[in-house]
């Protein structure tokens, strides 16, 4: 998507920021050299409003007011020396030679601090997370995750657009063919391209099979926060038959290279029918699952009230995906901006009310039906036609920014291109950057033993917020 950029003075900015906030959905804030961005969609286009950095390389901190941009202004000033006034949360955003900063805690008389992580029980990535709880009510937690920070951005910057793909489809596993769409749309907008409908729909049915795993394997992991074992390993059998429809559509269970700049990949789609086969034995299957799942009295009492997250917060921290709609927000690109064959198969897009584990869990069963509604739709109108081979692209000097809806919400990749075509920078923004914060204020009131369950009905991805 080309993107509408606008320079403001430096004592406009932050007011100009926060008009927007209330006008379109906030993606993210960055800096690049002497400036700094913050990214925006709503119907109509994506817009950066930029500003460059005063003396000293000073700016206020729109943080201060708008807590969603915490992370980002941190990571400003840790990786770009920019020096915000203001900070509310001064702290590095990330350690420094191996030593994570102090965690914030709450003060008060019988109150209990103890620490979850960095390591885990599980396979899962690093991050610690410090309770202060009286009794067993968790009064506030601090989440800090970028102990496997790798500097994917600045090892990116140089490289043609060409080279990066591959290393930007692998930033993470779970959000693979999202981000791939997103860099993909980016560099498609700057090189003026519009693709055959076949591709689109190759690339559509590809988004919802991600889509499909991924809200498969978040709701296994809500029925063994609830205490379900059954309901885990049922749930996870299915996420593996998901993923071999994965391998199946692309040659890749993570669907890696799967989207491509241009279009799709050599080995996407080369037997839709067989997939199609493949995906309505799936929905069947799926659909007994959620039935008894759904069903089950003692798990659904458990999600209930659990990790409720209010209207207000939600829209505060710049949540984002299931999260987002739980509490009823209608908030999806797919609609808000349609891209790719999502501008005619339309989306059917779930909320809910209560903003609790059940609606989150909720979100994602209704979207799971939608999900292969859609992948079927695409199948069978594309049926014994393969997309073309990836179209070569021409690309032109300038900004860009590429937005989907990915399984956790809003995917972004903004790119600065030069000439030789070369990313002078590129900044990615998960929709688990922009929801990790959210889990934390979600757990405010809720008993300890309560932070498998809450923190499994978001079930954000560690790899692509440390990136």
């Amino acid at each position: 998507m080309k993107s509408q950029q606008e320079f403001v003075t430096g004592d406009d900015f932050k007011s100009r920021v926060l008009d927007e906030c209330l006008r379109a959905v906030p993606l993210g804030a960055y800096a690049y050299g002497d400036d700094i961005h913050y990214a925006f969609i709503d119907a109509g286009a994506t817009r950066v409003l930029s500003r460059t950095l005063g003396p000293g390389r000073q700016a206020d901190a729109v943080s201060a007011i708008a807590p969603l941009y915490s992370w980002d202004e941190r990571e400003m000033h840790d990786d770009w020396d920019v020096r915000f006034d203001d900070l509310p949360d001064p702290r590095p955003l990330r350690g420094i030679e191996g030593n994570m900063p102090a965690a914030v805690t709450a003060a008060g008389e019988g109150l209990t601090h103890f620490v979850v992580g960095p390591v885990h029980a599980g396979i899962i990535e690093p991050g610690r997370f410090t309770f202060s709880s009286g009794g067993e009510t968790v009064v506030h937690l601090d989440a800090q995750l970028s102990y496997s920070h790798r500097g994917v951005e600045r090892r990116l910057a140089g490289m043609t657009v060409q080279e990066a793909a591959p290393l930007v489809a692998r930033i993470c596993g779970g959000c693979s063919a999202s981000r791939s769409m997103a860099y993909a749309l980016a560099l498609e907008s700057l090189a003026g391209v519009g693709l055959d409908s076949w591709t689109d729909l190759a690339r559509l049915a590809i988004l919802e099979l991600e889509r499909i795993y991924n809200h498969l394997a978040d709701l296994a992991a809500s029925a063994a926060g609830a205490g379900w074992g059954p309901g885990f390993a049922r749930g996870m059998a299915l996420k593996e038959s998901a993923m071999r429809l994965c391998a199946l559509a692309c040659g890749h269970r993570l669907l890696f290279d799967a989207i491509v700049p241009g279009g799709v990949g050599r080995t996407t789609m080369l037997d839709s029918d067989e997939l199609l086969r493949q995906t309505n034995t799936l929905q069947e299957d799926v659909g007994r699952y959620l039935d008894a799942l759904f069903g089950n009295a003692s798990v659904v009492a458990r999600w209930h009230g659990a990790g409720k997250a209010g209207r207000e917060t939600l829209r505060a921290f710049g949540a984002v995906g299931p999260a987002r709609r739980a509490a009823g927000d209608k908030i999806d690109v797919r609609t808000l901006h349609p891209y790719g064959a999502y501008r005619w198969l339309q989306v059917s897009v779930a909320l809910a009310k209560s903003s609790d584990a059940y609606a989150r869990c909720s979100v994602k069963r209704d979207e799971l039906h939608d999900s292969f509604r859609l992948a079927k739709e695409a199948l069978m109108t594309m049926r014994f036609n393969a997309p073309t081979p990836a179209l070569p692209l021409a690309v032109v000097p300038g900004l860009a920014v590429g937005v989907v809806e990915g399984p956790r919400g809003t995917e972004t990749v903004i790119l600065h291109v030069d000439d030789q075509n070369r990313l002078l920078r590129i900044h990615v923004i998960s929709a688990s950057y922009r929801n990790w914060p959210v889990v934390a204020r979600a757990m405010d009131g809720n008993i300890v033993p309560d932070f498998p369950l809450v923190n499994k009905s978001f079930n954000l991805c560690y790899a692509c917020a440390d990136r």
